[in-house]
């Protein structure tokens, strides 16, 4: 079956965070937000087939996840991902960010310090700090298009007397890499050195473009003899655009760290699942690997053709490539503006979201991330707006 990702699909007056929120947000009605991490796509049929059989039941009381369920999650990650895990490993939670939340309070206690690349996920450093926990920063390298990890400033960070805890995006987030073999060897291993316990976010794992390639921190891990100090955070919200059904596994091989995991869960009371998302997540795992394999496809398609579109026709705005998810980290330092005023240009003048990079963190000062899941349409009518303002700018002479 051919799936068309192409048709516009209005999301407004839907309740949605992205596009229900904007002139609220920036005071722009017409404003294009390629922003928070969804997309404007419907899910594959057989998603949607299984939550209406759900619905049409009519009773929609409290749930556990079924045996069918926990069979679909494991065959996943072996045929997929290389690795063996067990039912007894899985535990769940409404979200990733959830989930990395309950990692800080169960496994660090206040005043302890955790080691976070950076940029990073920015949900991730408020909930450290707001844990009352010390971000232990290790700033990524860039190197023309592309970031790498710092491996000796990771290591001081890690060897840090207080460091307790590393939280990690495998695929990154926001820069899009995605890491290679040899580098989660080192990140694992140097965990393991320091006895920190490594928190891998692995939910954007099924968006890797060609010439690259997606692994699991479990492989290196578990070569090395320390799956007991991993905790996988991963779901179907992304991959399948399942987002609003709040639903994650998070795999975790150590009984202790288990344990403490599961005892923030049980003292917050968070330990029934949104019954359709178990739902949802085995429809998409056993039926819908084919429409995944055309939406990358097409995702392909709308990165090739923004970063062909900046390199022509907005040379001072500098792409960077991603191997891996559906953000677009672009480097705007050659308009040599300060964080506010770049805002103030994407939103008032280009009438465009996108996310700040300061919102990462620091290291993220003069970058933007730009989501490109969408209706190719929609990305070219934002590339056009981005054109006109960044012309404007060239023209007054603002930059050269």
């Amino acid at each position: 079956m051919t799936y068309h990702f192409d048709r516009i699909i209005s999301r407004k007056g839907t309740g949605s965070i992205r596009w229900d929120t904007v002139e609220e947000k920036y005071g722009e009605p017409d404003l294009i937000p390629l922003t928070t991490a969804d997309m404007d796509f419907p899910v594959a049929p057989p998603i949607q087939e299984a939550i209406k059989r759900a619905a049409d039941f009519g009773i929609l009381g409290y749930t556990r996840a079924t045996t069918s369920y926990y069979e679909a999650v494991i065959e996943r990650f072996s045929q997929k991902w290389n690795w063996n895990i067990q039912r007894d490993w899985i535990l769940h939670s409404p979200g990733v960010v959830g989930a990395v939340a309950y990692c800080i309070q169960g496994m660090t206690s206040p005043g302890d310090g955790v080691v976070l690349p950076t940029p990073m996920y920015h949900p991730f450093a408020h909930l450290i700090e707001d844990n009352g926990r010390t971000i232990l920063r290790s700033p990524l390298l860039q190197t023309g298009e592309r970031f790498v990890l710092d491996f000796a400033s990771l290591e001081r960070q890690l060897a840090h007397p207080k460091a307790k805890l590393m939280i990690f995006c495998n695929p990154h987030n926001p820069i899009g890499r995605a890491w290679t073999y040899e580098e989660l060897h080192q990140v694992c291993a140097l965990c393991l050195k320091y006895g920190v316990p490594l928190i891998s976010d692995e939910i954007h794992c099924d968006f890797v473009f060609p010439g690259h390639s997606f692994t699991s921190a479990a492989v290196p891990m578990q070569k090395l003899g320390g799956l007991e100090h991993l905790v996988v955070c991963s779901s179907a919200s992304k991959s399948f655009n399942l987002a609003g059904l709040q639903t994650s596994n998070i795999i975790i091989p150590g009984e202790q760290l288990r344990k403490k995991f599961a005892r923030v869960l049980t003292n917050q009371h968070m330990m029934e699942l949104n019954m359709l998302g178990p739902i949802a997540t085995e429809a998409a795992y056993r039926y819908c690997d084919d429409w995944q394999a055309q939406l990358l496809a097409y995702l392909d398609k709308n990165r090739r053709y923004i970063i062909d579109f900046l390199r022509s026709h907005t040379p001072e705005l500098i792409p960077i490539p991603p191997e891996a998810t559906y953000m677009l980290w672009i480097d705007c330092r050659n308009l040599r503006l300060s964080d506010e005023d770049l805002e103030a240009l994407f939103v008032h003048r280009a009438k465009v979201g996108l996310n700040m990079g300061s919102s990462f963190g620091p290291e993220g000062s003069g970058f933007v991330r730009l989501n490109f899941a969408s209706p190719l349409q929609i990305i070219s009518d934002a590339m056009s707006r981005i054109e006109t303002a960044i012309a404007a700018l060239r023209s007054s002479g603002s930059v050269s």
